[in-house]
């Protein structure tokens, strides 16, 4: 079954993949000055709207998959799907990080780091307090926790869905992120590991699937009410950028962002109005589409431009300059990440989806396959 599809959430993936980027290019010598900016400092921002978003487009896509109840065969399907996705960019960029971290020697080898991040364990395993999620292509922490959400999809789906009432369904989710929200905060007086504990950011994930199950059964509502929940969520987000210094650490992440994305999510897949169309542009959706390869390679790249800073004892010192190298380097990470997408990513998908395809039985169909985000940055649901 082919559901419509909703390209302005695909667009709004590039501008959640930006803000891990512009966080993660401070790093280069010579930028650090630009960490004292908001707009540097948005990539919590980036990776809540992404969690938000995977729990809504996995609800929106798989719900006549899993309306009717889960079985072996469908959770199994969906799972080789979900890794379909996410596991080939990721395993290829991981593997590309292993000789930059041997040449960079920062860290030591760590045989355990790397067993866990090829598994995508390293966030879900509390080992040595998450300090492992710290190897290699360290944005891949968030890929492990979309691991844990895709485990947990499609019982979260099944359930949203069959309840009837919808202020339940929300109170219900609401209960649940606040419980959740508590422990972490009680965890985070002990260890310094709450951010990137994957079970401590399923409420991110469970509000966009409640945010998918209402918008499945509300229907569509007008352009004005649709905007305004969009432009509200914008208000909410930046309300979080604001308080994001003043609450305990272990709301500064998920907690504070997630209700303003879920508004800006829906509001999006509700809209037709401007803001929509601009988001449903082709080459905004190329670069949607793109956004997990962006994700993912933007680290590599950003180490290896560090790298040959410090061994030539170069600084983009100035406004101008930082300015310059910083565009610069988005505008040719952007397009090794278009490249990526087109020759790599999708080719892999494709190819190991009709690996399943060939063995389905008849009368066992298939998922039919189905791209939604990798958190970015955010990745992939």
């Amino acid at each position: 079954m082919k559901v419509p599809e909703l390209p302005a959430l695909t667009g709004i993936r590039f501008f959640a993949a930006s803000l891990v980027f512009a966080a993660h290019v401070t790093k280069i010598p010579g930028m650090g000055w630009l960490e004292q900016h908001v707009l540097f400092h948005l990539a919590t921002c980036g990776v809540a709207v992404f969690f938000v978003l995977s729990g809504f487009i996995l609800t929106y896509n798989y719900a006549h998959v899993f309306r009717g109840g889960i079985n072996a065969g469908n959770y199994g399907r969906f799972i080789w799907d979900r890794l379909c996705k996410i596991y080939p960019l990721y395993l290829f960029t991981l593997l590309l990080c292993i000789p930059i971290q041997v040449i960079g020697q920062h860290r030591d080898w760590n045989s355990l780091a790397l067993g866990l991040q090829l598994t995508l364990l390293q966030c879900i395993l509390p080992i040595q307090q998450l300090r492992l999620t710290d190897y290699f292509n360290i944005p891949g922490w968030s890929i492990s926790c979309e691991m844990f959400f895709y485990l947990l999809a499609p019982v979260l789906i099944w359930r949203c869905l069959t309840i009837k009432r919808l202020p339940v369904a929300v109170l219900l989710a609401g209960m649940v992120s606040i419980i959740i929200v508590m422990t972490a905060g009680m965890v985070a007086n002990h260890f310094p590991w709450p951010a990137r504990f994957a079970p401590l950011r399923v409420p991110e994930f469970i509000i966009g699937v409640v945010t998918a199950a209402c918008y499945l059964k509300a229907g569509s509502c007008s352009r004005v009410t649709a905007d305004c929940f969009a432009v509200g969520g914008l208000l909410l987000l930046a309300l979080g950028v604001i308080l994001n210094d003043l609450v305990p650490s272990f709301l500064r992440s998920g907690p504070l962002f997630s209700p303003g994305a879920a508004l800006l999510v829906y509001g999006l897949a509700a809209g037709r109005g401007y803001i929509m169309g601009f988001l449903s542009h082709r080459w905004i959706a190329l670069l949607g589409m793109s956004s997990f390869a962006l994700y993912l390679i933007h680290d590599p790249i950003l180490r290896i431009c560090k790298g040959v800073f410090q061994h030539y004892g170069l600084a983009a010192s100035g406004f101008w300059p930082a300015f310059l190298l910083g565009l610069t380097l988005f505008a040719f990470t952007q397009a090794v990440a278009i490249a990526l997408f087109k020759t790599f990513e999708l080719p892999a998908q494709k190819y190991l989806r009709r690996l399943i395809r060939k063995k389905a039985p008849a009368g066992n169909a298939p998922i039919q396959p189905i791209d939604s985000p990798a958190p970015i940055p955010p990745g992939p649901a």
